[in-house]
């Protein structure tokens, strides 16, 4: 158990388990924050919310594959991130 963990637990006498859920719980809200203002700073250089959005682009015309390929795969690997850290988060709450 890392040195900093059984300092916070003794000093303020939080059972083990319930620091590292809550810790783990606030770690995920973070990640889920932080990826989600990626998305919305990625997807908005294109007028988008969202992969599905810009795809609907790319097929309407709108936008050729070469000014959004690699933009187009980024922004689908972080919303799957999304979806399995907002899985993770979810469960972390039920406990």
């Amino acid at each position: 158990m890392s040195s900093l963990i059984h300092a916070v637990q003794k000093e303020l006498k939080i059972p083990k388990d319930i620091l590292l859920e809550e810790g783990v719980k606030h770690f995920l809200e973070l990640e889920l924050r932080n990826i989600s203002i990626q998305i919305k700073k990625l997807a908005g250089r294109y007028g988008v919310e969202s992969f599905d959005e810009l795809w609907q682009k790319l097929e309407r015309g709108r936008i050729t594959e070469s000014e959004c390929f690699d933009d187009l795969s980024r922004l689908e690997n972080m919303e799957l991130e999304k979806e399995k850290i907002s899985k993770l988060l979810k469960r972390a709450i039920k406990g």
